[in-house]
């Protein structure tokens, strides 16, 4: 929907330079925020191998046409114990073993399982709506490829087709946000997306899902913090770069508790959100604040860049006020090397 976007294309172009290096000469084949499942706990392995197993068999019950049965799919949920798998996972955290396995559950259980997670809590009950149908086949296949992202070896077979040359474009984009009603457990949102390119992204899809994490993590952030429920997403084509570059731009409205919060926190270097180490909600209460930190990674791993800190001081990701928007935004590299 082109025009849509609230900042004007002289804001976006002023976020951030326009002539940011690609480092990265070799084909992506792994993200960096990403470990193999044997260093999780055994009982954190069985947890999330048996998540990943129950989302093949929902995946496989769609048809080509992207339609199921709704009785059957219900049924398997209430045999599988999915409301009780789900508990299970939530009580995980390993943040204070090790921050890359930190990172990794994070996105596990988050990514699109959120949103998926109350989709199927919603059919359990026959409150759904045939377009959840569409909403939940692509939830699901999405957080079956995050969850390959986060570990490779969960699924060999999979994996080996992920890191396969096979062009993604901005349409694999368009089609699960552009005018979706998002809905998280904690937050819902009207999403919206102006695009103003529509080619090719990433040549893998092992690419293609560390640009979904990064997505689903802003959107998701946004989702729950938007002061009207709507979040705003515009993709813009950078020439200017050594190798030409997406910036990619989310923005949601805050109130004014949330920008007393960020201010009072971050001054005006809302970028250091990236850094990670703060969450907020309406009492203010700080966590781990993941979801940023991993992103300003897997960027940096697009580029070549050393770490997430280097993404954030060359302005490859970012986040500042714009009005009464929170805008955050990052690069990606089109199709390269």
């Amino acid at each position: 929907m082109s025009g849509a976007f609230p900042l004007s294309d002289e804001a976006v172009k002023a976020l951030a330079p326009c002539d940011l290096p690609l480092l990265r000469h070799d084909p992506f084949l792994r993200s960096r925020s990403s470990a193999s499942i044997n260093t999780l706990p055994p009982a954190v392995q069985e947890i999330v191998q048996r998540l990943y197993d129950t989302l093949l068999q929902i995946f496989s019950m769609f048809d080509q046409q992207r339609r199921l049965d709704y009785t059957d799919l219900r049924r398997f949920l209430h045999e599988k114990g999915w409301s009780d798998l789900i508990n299970e996972l939530r009580g995980i955290s390993l943040s204070h073993v090790d921050p890359v396995l930190g990172q990794v559950i994070h996105d596990v259980r988050g990514g699109s399982l959120q949103a998926l997670a109350l989709q199927l809590q919603l059919l359990e009950v026959e409150q759904v709506r045939p377009a959840d149908i569409e909403r939940i086949y692509l939830l699901t296949r999405d957080h079956l490829k995050i969850m390959r992202n986060c570990l490779p070896d969960i699924d060999p077979v999979r994996t080996a087709r992920d890191i396969e040359l096979r062009a993604h474009g901005v349409d694999l984009l368009l089609e699960k946000w552009n005018q979706a009603d998002y809905r998280l457990p904690d937050g819902t949102a009207q999403v919206i997306v102006d695009a103003r390119y529509n080619g090719v992204v990433a040549d893998r899809c092992v690419e293609f899902s560390a640009l979904d994490r990064v997505f689903y993590n802003l959107v998701n952030n946004a989702t729950r913090h938007s002061a009207d429920h709507r979040v705003m997403i515009g993709i813009f084509l950078i020439s200017e770069c050594e190798s030409p570059s997406l910036r990619f731009v989310v923005a949601n409205r805050i109130d004014t508790l949330q920008r007393s919060a960020l201010e009072q926190r971050f001054g005006h270097q809302w970028s250091d959100l990236f850094r990670g180490g703060f969450t907020f909600n309406s009492t203010g209460v700080q966590g781990h604040g993941f979801g940023l930190a991993i992103c300003a990674e897997l960027v940096a791993n697009a580029y070549g860049l050393p770490n997430g800190a280097a993404a954030i001081a060359g302005q490859y990701v970012g986040a500042r006020p714009h009005g009464d928007l929170f805008v955050a935004w990052f690069h990606w590299p089109i199709a390269a090397p």
